[in-house]
């Protein structure tokens, strides 16, 4: 095997590498907004909606339940941020 050889496969697998950890660190962000979303917004936003069905967007209630409701979508990506590549 030429030493051009060598270099092209050292490079290819690096490559590979890095496309595996960026691939795996993505599903691990996901899965973890996943689950904290089904824990902690989730029912803010069914509860939300069911407001605005009942009493309407402009309500002072389902503005409140909204607030939490996008307060806890932003604490939950804050916490587990997307990883930048």
């Amino acid at each position: 095997m030429s030493y051009k050889n060598s270099t092209t496969l050292a490079r290819q697998a690096s490559e590979a590498l890095h496309q595996a950890k960026t691939a795996t660190e993505q599903a691990q962000c996901d899965d973890a907004r996943s689950y904290a979303y089904q824990r902690e917004a989730d029912g803010l936003a069914f509860k939300y909606l069911a407001l605005v069905a009942e009493y309407g967007e402009q309500h002072e209630h389902t503005l409140q339940v909204k607030a939490k409701w996008l307060t806890a979508r932003k604490t939950i990506q804050a916490r587990y941020p997307k990883p930048n590549y």
